[in-house]
């Protein structure tokens, strides 16, 4: 069974594993281009591509209806364009065109593989994204060893490979429908806990490209120092997912300021070889994190049912914002071949990265209960399903007074009836931290901490005769 559900996951990740490497050698090629000189130029490009995601959350519905294969095709025809014309020595118009077609082309499909995860369970979501890491980081490390002609050949092929897998991939789509954009935005908003944490954990992954893409002659280095570390993450991820069960969304935040120390803090003293292999860590260590964020994307677009190109779009927009600056800020500092500016930015990015491992990742979750607690609201559980009909009406005045969601009133229901977080992820087939993170968001709505401050609120919510609340008109709660 376990076997072959990683295959089932090797072959749809296919296209995945292809884009990754494509996007990967993309950088790894033009690295020259966003450094030095060219480090005023690569800024703009780092704020077109986050512009491009944020317009195309906004057109999602647009994008729905041209549908995946034919979007598929366009960035297929995109990035095979862009990387021709990115051949053209750097000074020329159509070499900056040829950038501008090649973005447009990995946000296009960057949206398509988003929906394509939404479309699975979080088990399925993250094997699939296990084994794109696997695969892709496996032609990456082939590709680096290849000469130019050979990498540039493949590097136009895999997004034919990846174009021509979305085509004739099947998911799941008789199960549930997405919203469209407008009810999208009613019915949901972004955490900005979420994805102020996606902004950090690509703030990350953007100083380890700058790391292991620092030597600006050719060398193989780069792409291998790339491809094994987030080969070995995958491969973890998956023997994780299937035995161990111990890597989570919560258990990584734990651990998130004390994995960037151990890479940051020593980079202003050691040397260029030592960098490289600090930048290969930092891509194991957050490669975690990142199969997680991306899954993330993926369950709260799935669990709200709202549409996976504005979810992806925004959230994707907050990642690369956060890769961009990391990676640019610390290819500034080291342009500056002092180590000042390099030690300045090791010590502003740990404190950032430490304020938020202290501040705002614990808000990600509620707070444990007590057993008093639960006991406690066990025992008032237990009166009040001694009169149904009243209690069920007192649970229709909260979810009215407080405007919850459909999937918001799904929860709160399970937990007035005693139910706790393993209860919903296991329903709904979400992660466990997931869940506790919903959860969270539903105490935040209500303003209370604990289930039995929830009991409570409802025990003391009014029960008036439905007939007595005129039409169209809310009464208060209390």
């Amino acid at each position: 069974m376990i076997a072959q559900s990683i295959q089932r996951s090797f072959e749809r990740s296919f296209g995945t594993s292809c884009f990754l490497a494509y996007f990967a050698l993309l950088f790894f090629r033009h690295t020259e281009e966003m450094t030095g000189l060219y480090l005023p130029y690569a800024t703009a490009v780092g704020i077109l591509f986050v512009i491009i995601f944020v317009l195309c959350a906004h057109l999602a519905d647009r994008l729905d209806r041209i549908g995946p294969a034919r979007l598929s095709v366009i960035a297929c025809v995109l990035c095979a364009i862009g990387a021709m014309l990115l051949e053209i020595p750097s000074a020329s118009i159509l070499f900056a065109f040829g950038g501008f077609l090649s973005l447009l082309g990995c946000v296009t499909f960057f949206l398509i593989l988003g929906k394509n995860l939404a479309f699975y369970d979080h088990q399925e979501r993250i094997c699939q994204l296990s084994a794109a890491f696997l695969v892709g980081s496996a032609v990456i490390a082939i590709a680096a060893t290849l000469n130019d002609t050979a990498m540039f050949a493949i590097s136009i092929i895999l997004p034919l490979l990846t174009a021509l897998h979305l085509c004739v991939l099947k998911v799941n789509k008789g199960t549930f429908s997405f919203a469209d954009l407008a009810a999208s935005r009613k019915s949901h908003r972004f955490s900005v806990t979420v994805l102020f944490t996606t902004a950090v954990t690509g703030f990350i992954w953007g100083i380890a490209f700058c790391l292991i893409a620092k030597p600006y002659h050719p060398t193989v280095a780069a792409p291998l120092h790339f491809a094994l570390p987030i080969a070995l993450a995958g491969l973890i991820s998956i023997i994780d997912l299937f035995k161990w069960k111990k890597i989570s969304e919560h258990s990584l935040l734990r651990i998130f300021s004390t994995a960037a120390f151990v890479a940051i803090a020593p980079l202003p003293f050691v040397p260029e070889w030592v960098q490289q292999l600090l930048g290969a860590y930092l891509f194991l260590a957050f490669s975690f994190d990142t199969i997680v964020c991306f899954s993330a994307m993926g369950e709260v677009a799935r669990f709200n049912q709202i549409s996976p190109y504005w979810v992806f779009g925004i959230s994707l927009a907050y990642y690369f914002s956060g890769a961009f600056i990391g990676y640019l800020g610390f290819e500034w500092a080291f342009a500056q071949e002092q180590p000042i500016p390099l030690a300045a930015i090791c010590f502003g990015s740990l404190l950032l990265i430490i304020w938020c491992s202290s501040y705002v990742f614990q808000d990600s979750y509620p707070s444990g209960e007590s057993l008093a607690d639960l006991a406690e609201a066990s025992s008032s559980l237990l009166k009040n399903e001694s009169r149904p009909a009243l209690w069920q009406r007192k649970i229709d005045r909260v979810i009215e007074h407080y405007e919850l969601t459909a999937r918001q009133q799904e929860v709160f229901r399970m937990l007035v009836r005693g139910r706790n977080a393993q209860y919903v992820a296991d329903k709904f087939f979400i992660s466990n931290s997931t869940a506790k993170a919903h959860i969270h968001n539903i105490y935040r709505k209500l303003d209370i901490h604990s289930q039995q401050e929830l009991i409570n609120l409802v025990e003391n919510a009014e029960d008036p005769a439905p007939e007595t609340i005129p039409a169209g008109q809310k009464s208060s709660l209390h």
